[in-house]
């Protein structure tokens, strides 16, 4: 039976664990009925997990035995960021939550020229991340920068180790020693951000011939960057 997965700021080197974080408390025993003698899986965020078993509940707080702490190899051997410009909402949302999944290790959103929607609530990007590592298994959690304009962002990450998706790019390039990858708003890059990268030492690449949208994009390079 595959046991219900939480990633926090868990210390795992310890026998046992008190928790007392009321979210936490709530979910474990008014949603999943958990009592004592159940087991789930527990990660510190930080590439170690541990199997732990309930041993004692009161109103406060839920006592937990740790058993043997393992690291399992599951995340990508590369790290890479993803800047992507901030698209609306729930499309944003959908990037941050796919990219997770796939094993992006840092996400920075990125203010454009073409830019539409400038909102970024941390705190709703930071629990569906943390719920995209519960489910896919991750033992880190992404980092999820402040936001950057594109000039400061290109700057940080210029040189050859960034790829620049854009359609005036080639395709199939090759993605290897590549820790950078940058995508568009709604409307794509404009002119003068395309040229700013390319005097970055940027590559410019392509993901095809056709136009797809932001989040889309940002789900396909995520993947092919993190392989």
């Amino acid at each position: 039976m595959r046991l219900h997965r939480f990633i926090g700021s868990f210390e795992l080197s310890q026998k046992t664990l008190v928790i007392s974080d009321k979210d936490l408390l709530n979910q474990w025993r008014n949603v999943l009925r958990l009592e004592n003698g159940d087991q789930l899986t527990l990660s510190d965020g930080q590439g170690s997990e541990a199997t732990a078993t309930i041993i004692e509940s009161d109103k406060k707080a839920i006592t937990l035995s740790i058993e043997e702490t393992v690291v399992p190899n599951r995340e990508p051997k590369k790290a890479v960021t993803l800047y992507c410009a901030l698209l609306k909402r729930e499309n944003f949302e959908l990037v941050c939550q796919k990219a997770t999944e796939i094993g992006i290790a840092r996400i920075v959103p990125v203010l454009s020229e073409r830019t539409i929607k400038t909102g970024f609530n941390r705190v709703r990007l930071e629990k569906i991340i943390s719920e995209a590592c519960e489910q896919s298994g991750r033992t880190t959690i992404p980092e999820l920068a402040e936001p950057m304009k594109f000039a400061e962002a290109i700057e940080y990450a210029c040189g050859p180790a960034s790829v620049f998706f854009d359609l005036s790019g080639k395709e199939g390039i090759e993605m290897k020693g590549i820790s950078n990858i940058f995508i568009g708003p709604e409307g794509g890059w404009s002119e003068g951000e395309v040229s700013l990268a390319k005097s970055s030492d940027a590559t410019i690449a392509s993901l095809g011939k056709l136009t797809m949208r932001g989040e889309t994009a940002a789900i396909v390079a995520s993947f092919l960057a993190t392989r």
